[in-house]
């Protein structure tokens, strides 16, 4: 992985790391506070906050499975699911007829779960071919091939992708807004 790879995934996730600081009860924080103001520092709920402060229940899920390092488990779910329906309708206005060794439900459960495990960690990328990336989705090479996969799968993978990305960038554009603005409101 190269500097300007790991740079773009630090900024990918720096929205998020302001979240992951104080999020339980018990941790420590480290904010800035106006002294001898009365004014409490930031809390964990005053973070919880800026997942409130999303507008779609894909950004609060995606924002919920990066800050605890994609354990919960409902949120996880939401977003395959989320997933799995993106594959499923867009394949069907595509005309695409059923793989024949596996369902295409199956198959879109299968790829939705690498999509979210590789967005989560982009450092699986670089460790995995084509090939590679199926075996880690659980499609062996006999339900489907590598070839076959590239030219007729791969573009529902990329738009899953898509809508992954996009539900990224709105929480953490919210993440933003949402810190400025509770800032600038103690500041005040």
């Amino acid at each position: 992985m190269n500097i300007a790879e790991v740079e773009n995934i630090q900024d990918k996730f720096a929205e998020f790391e302001w979240l992951t600081r104080g999020i339980t009860a018990k941790s420590p924080n480290f904010e800035p506070q106006a002294h001898g103001t009365g004014e409490k520092p930031l809390n964990y709920e005053d973070r919880l906050g800026a997942i409130a402060s999303m507008d779609t229940q894909l950004a609060k899920s995606v924002t919920a499975l990066i800050v605890f390092d994609g354990k919960c488990e409902s949120e996880y779910e939401y977003v395959r699911n989320h997933l799995v329906k993106i594959m499923l309708v867009n394949a069907k206005s595509d005309k695409k007829r059923e793989p024949e060794h596996i369902t295409m439900n199956h198959l879109a459960y299968l790829i939705a779960r690498m999509v979210i495990d590789f967005a989560l960690n982009p450092e699986l990328e670089g460790n995995f071919t084509a090939q590679g990336r199926l075996y880690y989705a659980g499609i062996n090479s006999m339900q489907m091939q590598t070839e076959i996969y590239r030219k007729t799968w791969k573009p529902y993978e990329n738009l899953m992708c898509l809508a992954l990305e996009s539900a990224i960038d709105e929480a953490s554009q919210a993440i933003k807004k949402y810190k400025k603005n509770t800032y600038k409101e103690m500041r005040v």
